[in-house]
């Protein structure tokens, strides 16, 4: 699941660059809660992409690879 390893990693450094932090090891459950606010904030803006984002979320925190 190479794809869904690198959109986690990229949106987790863009989400980190948004809130100026230094990217950190976090668990498949974090990431997959950082993913899941990003998706909150988009809602109300663009609901097709946060729909994708939970989804996405959810595959992640799931697969354990």
């Amino acid at each position: 699941n190479a794809p869904a390893a690198s959109l986690f990693g990229s949106l987790r450094q863009a989400f980190s660059a948004l809130i100026g932090a230094a990217p950190k090891a976090l668990s498949r459950a974090q990431e997959a809660a950082e993913v899941r606010e990003m998706a909150r904030r988009l809602q109300a803006t663009d609901p097709g992409f946060a729909a994708d984002l939970y989804a996405a979320a959810d595959r992640h925190e799931v697969s354990g690879r």
